[in-house]
């Protein structure tokens, strides 16, 4: 019975505190753009264990009184029971089984692992290829700045000018004032 509870609890919450053993809660890890290879993922949700043993909190004891028909202080009992139930499931056992949430195996005496229950993703993966239509305007990313499709279109289609090189003017300057140096100096000399 106090198994359904807590599945139901930590369906409902997203986590779970057992005292003397641990914490579990759930988390999530957002949808993801991959540019390379051209795919979006789904979300995906991860539960997680800790070996922090932290009390229920009191939400979860109402919870209880709730589910329970009781009092608070039964209710509290009644978990304490079960959690030193576990650890002697714990002890004897080497692992407990949470339906729906994954199996707690003990290691040693203090470090206890967790494996998760294989889940199925609920959407797959997506191909991701950009489409750009003829003739609709959209955003273009130039650098810093975010111009029109058809800014960029005007901009590029206008003819070049190019710039005729003229650094061999400068050169043949600085060259003749060389030459008009080592002319001055051998006259003077």
């Amino acid at each position: 019975m106090m198994y359904r509870l807590a599945e139901k609890y930590f369906a409902q919450h997203r986590h779970l505190a057992l005292p003397a053993i641990g914490n579990l809660m759930v988390e999530t890890k957002p949808a993801q753009i991959d540019l390379g290879d051209r795919i979006i993922t789904s979300p995906q949700t991860k539960i997680v264990f800790t070996n922090e043993r932290v009390p229920p909190e009191k939400k979860f004891y109402d919870f209880l009184t709730y589910e329970l028909n009781i009092d608070e202080v039964q209710a509290i009992r009644r978990f304490t029971d079960f959690t030193s139930q576990l650890q002697d499931d714990l002890n004897k056992k080497n692992s407990i089984r949470f339906k729906g949430i994954g199996t707690l195996t003990k290691q040693t005496s203090n470090v206890i692992l967790f494996e998760p229950e294989e889940t199925s993703r609920y959407f797959q993966v997506l191909a991701a290829e950009r489409i750009i239509r003829k003739n609709i305007t959209h955003a273009v990313k130039v650098g810093e700045q975010e111009k029109t499709s058809d800014e960029m279109h005007a901009a590029l289609s206008e003819p070049q000018t190019i710039k005729q090189e003229t650094w061999w003017i400068a050169a043949t300057i600085l060259a003749v004032i060389g030459i008009m140096a080592i002319v001055f100096y051998y006259i003077i000399h």
